[in-house]
């Protein structure tokens, strides 16, 4: 039998008390098993799982039995995959969504440890959870190259239509750049600007764009064209292109539209008529006139001229008297 004195030594000396008990009962010859030491804290399931760290909070007592209480730690991308993807098994080894007092009422991913279902459960749920990402990266990457090679062959089949496009609004901007606004010459140049996609053929959705702006800048020339064609005394668009002249144009309609404060519904004829009153004030609130709205204005303003001063009338249409 062990002495007293070696039982104090070995107290002394740190070992466990459990230890202990077992050095007494084979001093004795006791055949009944000592109880293992407790497993250490966090060793029940995974510390690190799913692209998170796992910290255990507390011990709690529920309907069930008592529970570890886990809280994971990081990133949730992964573990909120893997819950998508492998849901079963991750909740029967007590994975979940839940809150904790220190995430402020935040959710996050959370573990209602069984310890009497062993370290095995938790192990084969995040297997199982891994083997379902796995298999998901695969086919996320098939999807990927699939959709690139399908890309590669549209853009092979329809690429050259798309450098057409494309160097049709080049062309436009480049020879017709007087009936471009402001607004469309920036969508064209970001356009333009934009980087190509497979097989180095402009984007689909970015020729589609181009191809639209080319054609609402020709319908707008050619509406242009139709009313010079109705006036052949005066070619309003050939003077709309000068600068002076766009400014001029533009406070003249300003001009007349502040007089039009009864917006045409006098027939005293003071500001526009009303065939130009709407126009006359979109005009006016425009911050600058393009050619082709310049060459409305000039139109519009044409007959209402002799309300205007005969300096402004110089200004507009090159002569005092017009």
């Amino acid at each position: 039998m062990l002495s007293l004195l070696l039982l104090l030594a070995l107290a002394f000396a740190g070992i466990v008390l459990p230890v202990l008990a077992a050095a007494v009962a084979a001093s004795r010859g006791a055949s009944d098993t000592v109880p293992a030491a407790p497993a250490p804290l966090g060793a029940a399931i995974p510390l690190a799982g799913l692209g998170l760290s796992w910290w255990r909070l507390r011990t709690v007592r529920t309907g069930r039995g008592e529970r570890g209480f886990w809280v994971g730690d990081g990133d949730p991308t992964r573990y909120s995959r893997a819950w998508r993807l492998a849901k079963t098994p991750l909740h029967e080894a007590g994975y979940s969504w839940g809150t904790a007092e220190r995430s402020g009422g935040q959710v996050q991913p959370v573990c209602w440890e069984d310890p009497a279902q062993g370290d095995a459960v938790s192990l084969d749920a995040i297997a199982a959870a891994e083997a379902a990402l796995a298999a998901d990266d695969v086919r996320v990457a098939e999807a990927e190259a699939r959709r690139a090679r399908e890309a590669e062959l549209e853009a092979e089949l329809n690429g050259v239509a798309r450098r057409a496009d494309m160097e049709s609004l080049r062309a436009s901007l480049r020879t017709k750049a007087w009936a471009w606004s402001s607004r469309k010459r920036g969508v064209a140049h970001a356009l333009l600007a934009e980087k190509p996609g497979p097989g180095g053929a402009p984007r689909a959705a970015a020729a589609k764009i181009a191809r639209e702006l080319v054609a609402e800048v020709e319908a707008s020339i050619e509406a242009v064209r139709a009313r010079v064609a109705k006036d052949p005394n005066h070619d309003w668009l050939a003077r709309a292109q000068d600068d002076d002249v766009r400014r001029a144009v533009h406070y003249a309609v300003q001009v007349l539209t502040d007089l039009d404060r009864d917006m045409a519904s006098l027939d005293n004829g003071v500001g526009w008529g009303r065939s130009h009153t709407h126009s006359g004030h979109v005009l006016a609130g425009l911050p600058e006139l393009s050619v082709v709205e310049a060459t409305n204005a000039l139109a519009a303003v044409w007959r209402h001229r002799r309300q205007l001063r005969p300096e402004v009338r110089a200004r507009v249409f090159g002569s005092e008297v017009a």
